[in-house]
């Protein structure tokens, strides 16, 4: 339920501490453009989030919404691990009566993500994921 909107705040405070844009801060990473999409058994994944961070563990962590199966991030580049969320409706209800929501996407493409892809600051970053999953 509150896994995605978790994983959003800490997106954002992410973005906010390691300084996710280009202003007149000389020492701030110069960021690309990251497009792609996003599918889940064949389909475009119709709402979601998506993070890259460095694969060393050093530097920004960015995220971005995807819609419709589509996302455009801005990332500084290198090897950067793919980590990628949504949810849905449970049948367990909350103590306001209304479904939960639960994360849907296998943790093996989040939380113990192996994806990974590497931003260029050469040629266009233009990705595609694949998540296979029981229906």
């Amino acid at each position: 339920m509150d896994f995605l909107r978790i994983c959003l705040v800490l997106i954002g405070v992410a973005c906010l501490s390691s300084g996710c844009s280009n202003s007149d801060n000389k020492d701030a990473p110069v960021l690309y453009d990251v497009t792609g999409e996003v599918f889940v058994n064949g389909k475009p994944l119709t709402n979601g989030s998506i993070t890259l961070e460095p694969a060393d563990g050093k530097g920004g962590v960015y995220g971005e919404q995807i819609q419709a199966g589509h996302f455009l991030i801005k990332a500084s580049a290198g090897e950067k691990r793919v980590s990628i969320t949504a949810s849905r409706p449970s049948n367990e209800l909350g103590p306001d009566g209304k479904p939960m929501d639960e994360q849907f996407i296998p943790a093996q493409y989040n939380a113990k993500t192996k994806l990974t892809t590497k931003v260029s600051p050469n040629q266009k970053n233009v990705f595609e994921f694949k998540i296979e999953m029981d229906q």
